[in-house]
């Protein structure tokens, strides 16, 4: 049985357990920082549902996006984030931490075979790149993006849109190995602030 002693040492360690996690969990700005699941993310935008952020640096080695296809609901890329790296995250944070959102895999050409598709981890696409610039500094590796050069309506089904190290966007073939940064929406529900507790 515990004593009175015990159990006041064991609520005290609990209170300093939970106080941690707290600072760890508060609500960030947008441009700030924060680190889930060992990888530090960079807070992209407030949305309605949550939080968007992509790592800020790259997640594991260079790798292929996949082996034949440029179609991101295919790849195998995708595979791997909406699984081992989702969970990983929900390890740490609990289920319904990541927000599904809509992925729009518009060529740069302008097509739209491809159409949508939905994830919980994604990469960012061409566009969203060039709205969120201003808080993604220029890297010292190649990373891709979801956003194909064309489709198979136009003969082309392996060839897709990288940022390069200083910034700037090219095409590359879908079977070379690039960084990765993974991109979604983490939910607000996860973060604390102290006015909260008020």
């Amino acid at each position: 049985m515990m004593t009175l002693k015990e159990f006041g040492e064991n609520l005290e360690k609990l209170n300093a357990a939970y106080d941690e996690l707290k600072k760890k969990y508060q609500k960030p700005e947008v441009g700030e920082t924060i680190t889930v699941a060992g990888i530090t993310w960079r807070v992209l935008d407030k949305l309605e549902k949550g939080y968007l952020v992509i790592s800020d640096g790259f997640y594991g080695e260079d790798r292929k996006f996949d082996v034949y296809c440029n179609n991101w609901e295919c790849s195998n890329l995708r595979e791997e984030l909406n699984t081992d790296l989702k969970d990983k995250i929900e390890d740490e944070l609990g289920k319904g931490a990541l927000v599904g959102f809509e992925r729009d895999l518009l060529s740069m050409d302008g097509q739209t075979e491809y159409g949508t598709c939905k994830d919980l981890v994604s990469l960012i696409s061409v566009d969203e790149y060039r709205k969120y610039r201003k808080f993604l500094p220029s890297t010292d590796r190649y990373w891709w993006t979801i956003t194909p050069d064309s489709t198979p309506c136009n003969n082309d089904s392996t060839w897709l849109r990288v940022v390069s190290p200083s910034g700037y966007v090219v095409n590359n073939y879908c079977n070379d190995g690039h960084g990765v940064r993974p991109f979604c929406i983490f939910s607000s529900s996860i973060f604390e602030s102290e006015e909260d507790d008020d």
